[in-house]
Parts: structure tokens; C-alpha cells; sequence
């Protein structure tokens, strides 16, 4: 084993989604297969590293097969070729740190990619296997888990999986009620305690990021039976989902007004110009209800990016 292989106890920052995969990760022995389809993983392996190229470096996820060989997966929700270009150098530093073949894959919960093979050097390409959650369609797996449900067949850690990721499907109606149905749905399943639990904890961020409506905020609640206590043992988590959830809005918005704008005055300094605007925007509505709800100025500071002036002007 290289010496290159250290800890891994070194906290991380996550985001929403990067949260949730994390929690995967970590919770369900099935993630990798559900991922590849490999069914001869044999178990976790050592995900950081220390290299000239980086000082600290920890990969989201690898595991080693029955043979030998180590599975990579990468998640993504912005798939760009700069991205690419870096997982590759991961997939280097990791065949590089052990000697071992490894086999690539992006999971990526954001846009379909319009490209599929990055050049890598003069000699060779970067071609992972990309798994798309966007090429799913949501209507399907839902009718799937549906029908075992109204027949009594087994729910298993796939049907799990599928319920945890299924907000990042292709969907014809809007994602809040898809996170409202799942809640149903949670309600109905007999599963193992440990994947149910797994499921609470991603339907609580998918609900914190998604969910506007305050019907249905009280729904979730209710449906995922949280007592006051769990809310507020959760607030922190929750609060980092409504933010990343405004964030995603005010970008998107950002880009709507920026197309709008750029009819006139220049497409892309157009879109960039409202990009920066929602953002801007967004930053100052979050900062207020942090306010609201008694969040210390340095930690409002961390989260936004905003100056404490910024934030004083806000009270």
C-alpha cells in the first residue's frame, strides 16, 4: 500500500447534494452497485491522499472489487471539462498511489454534459462512464416502487436509492411535489430500519431545499414524524438546504433576467450581469433571515460571503 494513503477524520464542507452522497456513501453497502452495476464489490477503500499535486486530497468515493480492481466515482452537479480534466488526475494520483486498474465514473446530478470524452495528454483520453440522473425518467421509477408497494413485494436498498435520488430525476412537474409524494411514500414502505433512516435524513434536505409552500413544509414534518426536538437538532442542516435552495433560484433566476437583458445589451454580459444581480440579491434575503432567526453575525459572514456592514444594514 503506498505511503501515500492517510487519514480520513479531517471534517468536510458539503452542500446539499454533496451531502446526501455522502450519506450514501457512508449508510448503504448497495450505493456503488446501484451506481456501476458492478455486483462484486468487495468494500470501502482509502479515499485520501497526499501528492505533489495536492497537499490533502480526499476522493468522494472508492471501493475495491473481488478482483482487485478499485471502482472511482466522482459526483458532480456542474459538469464542465475543467472538471473532467481534474477527476483524470485524480484517476491518475489514485492507479499512480496503489498500482491498481481503476475504473472511472462521474455521477452527475446536475445538466446533462454535451461532451463524453476529454483529452487528457498527446497519448491518451479520460472516457469515465457517465451516470446521468437526468436521463432517468422520475414518472417511471416512481410507478415502479408504486406497484410493489400496492402488492406487498419486498422494497430493497435499490428501491431506497432510487426514492433518496429521485428528486434529481427527469420530471414533467415541479420537484416540490415529487419531494411531498416521497414523503407519502416514506410513510408506506417496510424496509430495514438503517435504509429508512438513510431516506428521512435525504427527504429532510430535499424538502429544505425544495419545498416553499408552508402546507407543505407542515407535511413533511408531519409525514416524516420529526418532533420539535429532531427540528432543532437538525436546524443547521435544514438551514444549509434552504440556502443552497435559494442560491440554485436566484442563479437561475439571474440567468432568466441575464437572457432578457442581453437581447439588448449583449447576450453574455447580459446573463452574467443578472446572474451577479439574483446572487447579490439572494445573498441579502438569506442574511435577513438568518437575522430572523438569531444566527451570530460571523456565522452569517461565513455562509454568505457578505461584509458585516452588509449584514448591519440588514436589521
Amino acid at each position: 500500500m503506498s505511503k501515500n494513503v492517510v487519514d480520513t477524520s479531517l471534517p468536510q464542507k458539503h452542500d446539499t447534494e454533496d451531502k446526501i452522497f455522502n450519506n450514501c456513501n457512508v449508510e448503504i453497502e448497495e450505493f456503488t452497485e446501484f451506481i456501476t452495476k458492478f455486483k462484486d464489490i468487495e468494500g470501502p477503500f482509502h479515499r485520501r491522499f497526499l501528492s505533489d499535486e495536492y497537499k490533502d486530497l480526499e476522493l468522494d468515493h472508492v471501493r475495491i472489487r473481488k478482483n482487485g480492481e478499485l471502482v472511482h466515482i466522482e459526483h458532480h452537479q456542474i459538469l464542465t471539462k475543467e472538471w473532467m480534466r481534474r477527476d483524470f488526475q485524480y484517476l491518475v494520483l489514485l492507479h499512480r498511489a496503489t498500482g491498481m486498474l481503476v475504473h472511472p465514473f462521474l455521477f452527475n446530478t446536475g445538466k446533462i454534459p454535451k461532451f463524453t470524452i476529454e483529452f487528457a495528454s498527446l497519448t491518451s483520453f479520460y472516457n469515465p462512464t457517465f451516470v446521468n440522473t437526468q436521463e432517468i425518467e422520475g414518472s417511471v421509477r416512481l410507478n415502479n416502487i408504486n406497484y410493489k408497494i400496492d402488492n406487498n413485494q419486498q422494497i430493497n436498498a435499490f428501491d431506497v436509492l432510487d426514492l433518496i435520488w429521485m428528486p434529481k430525476y427527469r420530471w414533467d412537474r415541479d420537484i416540490e411535489s415529487v419531494v411531498v409524494e416521497l414523503v407519502d411514500i416514506y410513510n408506506n414502505i417496510i424496509v430495514d430500519e438503517g435504509l429508512l433512516q438513510s431516506l428521512r435524513k435525504s427527504l429532510v434536505l430535499w424538502a429544505g431545499k425544495y419545498v416553499l409552500d408552508e402546507n407543505n413544509i407542515e407535511i413533511v414534518i408531519g409525514g416524516l414524524k420529526m418532533s420539535s426536538h429532531e427540528v432543532i437538532d437538525l436546524k443547521s442542516d435544514i438551514v444549509s438546504a434552504r440556502i443552497d435552495g435559494m442560491m440554485c433560484r436566484a442563479e437561475e433566476a439571474g440567468r432568466q433576467e441575464g437572457m432578457e437583458a442581453g437581447m439588448e445589451a449583449g447576450m453574455e454580459a447580459g446573463m452574467e450581469a443578472g446572474r451577479q444581480e439574483g446572487i447579490a440579491e439572494e445573498k441579502l434575503e438569506t442574511a435577513r433571515k438568518m437575522l430572523d432567526m438569531d444566527f451570530p453575525i460571523e456565522k452569517i459572514v461565513e455562509i454568505t460571503g457578505l461584509s458585516e456592514s452588509d449584514i448591519l444594514n440588514e436589521k
